[in-house]
């Protein structure tokens, strides 16, 4: 898991936000005409990527961090900038789009993963709970009632 993705997979409430703000990005991208490249805002409501990740995220208020960085770690090649990949490699707004849909997808992974860390750390937590409410054996219950048989100390 991408370094990013394991800051994030520790922090539900900055997926559930990132999540949001994926989620706007598609709605923004879902019309062809609200793309660009080149500059982030073209003035008739087009943004490119980065553009449309700032806009959204000051718009509702939403951090645009996290955001980033799924869309970082959905990135075809690894530290490939976001800028670079929408005014240079990314051939359509289908394919911007299917970026944005991936970064949704690893948020949905991180998400999963926490829930598991989650519920495995109550579990354990609840085994060691049993443990320490057990209370330790009698050393007299437990001892053999012959500790030392003269026939095995001969040898």
């Amino acid at each position: 898991m991408p370094e990013v993705g394991r800051q994030l997979h520790r922090e539900p409430a900055q997926i559930a936000q990132a999540l949001q703000l994926l989620d706007l990005m598609l709605e923004h991208f879902a019309d062809d005409g609200h793309w660009t490249r080149g500059r982030y805002d073209d003035g008739n409501g087009g943004h490119c990527l980065v553009g449309a990740l700032l806009h959204l995220s000051r718009k509702h208020r939403l951090p645009r961090a996290p955001a980033i960085a799924l869309l970082q770690d959905a990135m075809p090649r690894p530290g490939l900038p976001l800028v670079h990949f929408n005014d240079s490699c990314c051939g359509s707004v289908a394919e911007l789009r299917s970026i944005i849909l991936k970064a949704r997808r690893l948020a949905d992974d991180y998400a999963e993963q926490s829930r598991a860390a989650a519920a495995a750390k109550t579990w354990l937590l609840a085994q060691i709970g049993k443990k320490q409410t057990t209370p330790p054996a009698d050393m007299a219950d437990t001892a053999p009632d012959d500790p030392f048989a003269p026939e095995r100390l001969a040898a």
